[in-house]
């Protein structure tokens, strides 16, 4: 998508400015940052103060052509070396453990339970057929503990023995995720009569303002559905006719990327174990998209041993770098939190690795303006804005949902 910034904002793209001036068919105001902080960081065309033409920007998020609406998200498990116990052991020196799931034990593991301090370490000798019970071989250096329902084993390693055939093959990958690109559009017009018209307030007319605010709403559409769109990839319209619906973040990190921090969060706790998990996966250093009340919670810490810094615009967004033991997160407000999420999830912040999203979009489908789209006879212009694009996020544990930091 290409943008333009400048200091300016949705608040004046109206007819009390002569914000329509800057649009042309091939870029993009950039209207309200704080609405759309994802889709400006995509880069593009941006205007610089005291100069007429504007200059390319490098995207701070990956662009990359889709070939197809559908496309699979392939990438490693980092859960792969880890099961949970279901139910009890016997303490005996073989015995059998049933497990949640087991997609990732073999023949010739060794395990140990990471739920105790000097964690016992086992032997695997068989596995099931359906996966779920492994038998064991207990107390690996002469060292027994009660294993408990959900204990966490985690694989240590491999032992072959000697002359013995080949190792099992493990996957290494995890279960494909299917997405798809979504077609936004945004269509506008005006009767002819108005089309030549000077509006009263400024020396411009409705075309133009007309086009500067759907240019607004239309990258607004696209950053919204990033973010809130529900986990289905589609649906019908009134004819069946498949409505494919790329997939917003929060629905993409749902489960274990996401905490719930349950409210009285303090600097400790935020600085120690919540910054722990944000960059327990990935770089250590990451953009943070809040809402304001976690915004203005983060100015008290400033007064502390931490610092909150602040940095340099970027596109027009606002970014402080808040930085702790763990990692370094550029933090953004993102306004569309405020309007799209409950009470109950307020104060909170995403962390994305932006090395691991990327804007997809369809080969020719990029944003574009086409115009004179009007039924022929018809007494008016109508144009539209059309965007054939989705979002593809990549290892979902190097990114974090962190809800109701209050």
């Amino acid at each position: 998508m290409s943008l333009i910034s400048a200091n300016k904002t949705n608040a004046n793209a109206s007819t009390e400015e002569l914000l329509a001036v800057d649009v042309t068919d091939i870029i993009w105001h950039l209207g309200e940052p704080t609405e759309a902080p994802l889709i400006t960081l995509t880069g593009g065309s941006l205007y610089f103060q005291g100069e007429n033409k504007p200059q390319n920007v490098p995207s701070k998020v990956k662009r990359i052509v889709a070939e197809e609406v559908s496309y699979k998200v392939i990438e490693k498990d980092p859960l792969a070396r880890t099961v949970t116990v279901n139910g009890a052991v016997a303490d005996t020196t073989t015995t059998t453990v049933t497990l949640d799931s087991n997609a990732a034990l073999k023949i010739g593991d060794t395990l140990k339970n990471t739920a105790q301090a000097d964690g016992e370490f086992f032997f695997v000798y068989a596995v099931d057929s359906g996966g779920a019970d492994i038998s064991v071989r207990r107390n690996i250096g002469s060292t027994t503990f009660t294993v408990a329902d959900n204990d966490t084993l985690e694989i240590v390693g491999y032992a072959a023995t000697d002359g013995g055939a080949k190792a099992s093959i493990r996957a290494q990958l995890a279960e494909p995720r299917t997405r798809r690109t979504q077609i936004f559009k945004r269509t506008f017009g005006v009767t002819d009569t108005l089309k030549n018209v000077k509006l009263e307030t400024k020396d411009v007319n409705a075309w133009d303002e007309e086009k500067t605010q759907a240019l607004v709403e239309h990258k607004k559409d696209i950053e919204f559905s990033f973010w809130f769109n529900p986990g289905a990839d589609s649906s019908t319209d009134a004819d069946s006719n498949t409505v494919n619906l790329t997939r917003g973040i929060f629905a993409e990190l749902a489960g274990d990327s996401t905490i719930d921090a349950g409210g009285g969060v303090t600097e400790e706790d935020f600085f120690g174990a919540i910054s722990e998990q944000i960059f327990q996966y990935g770089p250590t250093k990451k953009a943070f998209f809040v809402d304001s009340r976690l915004k203005s919670k983060m100015g008290d810490w400033s007064r502390v041993k931490q610092q909150t810094k602040p940095k340099e615009s970027v596109y027009g967004i606002n970014i402080i770098t808040l930085e702790t033991n763990h990692g370094i997160l550029d933090v953004m407000t993102n306004g569309a939190f405020n309007k799209f999420l409950p009470d109950i999830q307020k104060g909170i912040g995403v962390a994305i690795d932006l090395d691991r999203i990327a804007y997809k979009f369809i080969a020719n489908r990029d944003s574009k303006y086409e115009d004179m789209i009007q039924t022929p006879g018809q007494d008016a212009r109508e144009a539209q804005y059309i965007t054939e694009c989705g979002l593809s996020v990549r290892s979902l544990l190097h990114h974090k949902v962190v809800k109701n930091i209050i």
